[in-house]
């Protein structure tokens, strides 16, 4: 269990009131999360729910069989490099089909170590992206917005209590608790929609393979799963 996961199963009651406030009294008029909420298509607490689901393991798993195959092919193009010739017209038909087999297991060899280096990139871009979600979690949960969507208290000016906490008056003040929310919204959603992105772009990109190669898309259908949906 990372940061995020951890984090998430004690902010899980705080993220259902920043939804449900965003849901009833929405937010300010010209506020940054009406674009966050446009562009991720989810709120904040679905968002960071479905970062949570996009787990780092199967990409790991997939990873750990790439590079096993990768040494499998090795392997078999080396032994190939290591067979002996034969003599006359015979061998030279032969020594021509050994090369073009041990240079197509070459090309596949290539081809794999950029899968390999490809799902190396979506672990650590995805594992930043979770990393930098948490520490945002993190901060708004001890935040003065949360202590008004928590207890239902609306900020006065100037007073703040021990602990640096803005005070308040109690009783239910919906223009606080829109305004709470949407400050709560505007941050989760600028570090999961940065994380989304920079994920998009690896997987739109694909491996990187060498000049001569064709470039040939991952398949990462069965291990990702998009957050992006319209409002």
């Amino acid at each position: 269990m990372d940061a995020l996961t951890h984090l998430h199963h004690s902010t899980s009651g705080l993220l259902a009131r920043v939804d449900g406030c965003l849901v009833r009294w929405g937010a300010p008029e010209g506020h940054p999360v009406w674009a966050l909420l446009r562009r991720t298509g989810a709120l904040p607490g679905d968002a960071v729910a479905g970062l949570i689901g996009w787990a780092v393991a199967p990409w790991l798993e997939q990873k750990a069989r790439l590079c096993l195959q990768l040494s499998e092919v090795e392997e078999i193009g080396e032994q190939l490099g290591r067979v002996r010739a034969w003599d006359g017209r015979a061998g030279d038909a032969f020594a021509a089909s050994r090369d073009r087999v041990s240079r197509e297991f070459e090309q596949w060899a290539e081809r794999l170590r950029a899968d390999v280096t490809f799902h190396e990139e979506l672990v650590a871009a995805l594992g930043d992206g979770r990393a930098r979600v948490a520490r945002r979690l993190a901060q708004v949960a001890g935040s003065a917005e949360a202590v008004v969507l928590v207890i239902g208290e609306g900020p006065v000016p100037g007073d703040t209590a021990p602990g640096g906490v803005a005070a308040g008056v109690p009783g239910l003040d919906p223009v606080a608790q829109a305004r709470a929310a949407a400050a709560i919204g505007q941050v989760l959603l600028a570090e999961v929609d940065t994380a989304l992105t920079a994920i998009e772009a690896l997987l739109a990109r694909g491996p990187v393979l060498p000049p001569d190669e064709r470039v040939v898309a991952a398949d990462v259908t069965s291990t990702a799963t998009t957050l992006r949906v319209e409002l």
